[in-house]
């Protein structure tokens, strides 16, 4: 009972678009949060989570139909983000993941219907007027890796 009570509030959130409602109950939400908020002042910090749909990464000897990867260079706490990433990020439709990431940071962002965030990236400011991270979110191709990428950099203050 309890499992499809907490689908029938997520279908209810995703269907009526309400990022902020969604935002609390994605997985990603969560540990993203927590990863930008321990950035100390004046430190950066950055995770790039890889995706490919239809090959495998350059490097890699063998073929594979998708492959990702998340990259977060030994953080102790964006390697909860990266976990989140590997387990429920999108491959094929990896524009999602940037779109989620947004909306985790900043929960009264609303994507419309037919808006897709393709490649870009946005700064924004997560925290207090004074203490917290300036993060920048981007996405788009990776064409030493091949695939797509998302990064999240963090610079506290």
């Amino acid at each position: 009972m309890k499992t499809s009570a907490v689908v029938s509030c997520l279908l209810f959130a995703v269907a009526c678009g309400n990022a902020a409602a969604a935002s609390k109950v994605d997985p990603l939400c969560a540990p993203m949060r927590a990863f930008v908020a321990a950035v100390g002042p004046d430190e950066s910090r950055e995770l790039a989570f890889h995706t490919s749909w239809g090959s495998n990464f350059k490097n890699a000897k063998e073929p594979a139909i998708f492959a990702k990867q998340c990259l977060h260079q030994g953080y102790g706490p964006a390697q909860p983000a990266c976990r989140a990433l590997m387990e429920h990020g999108a491959v094929e439709f990896s524009s999602t993941n940037a779109e989620r990431v947004i909306t985790c940071l900043a929960p009264d962002t609303r994507w419309g219907k037919h808006v897709q965030f393709e490649q870009g990236s946005l700064s924004l400011r997560y925290g207090t007027a004074d203490r917290g991270s300036h993060v920048k979110v981007s996405y788009g191709e990776d064409s030493e890796m091949g695939g797509m990428v998302l990064r999240v950099a963090a610079d506290g203050y």
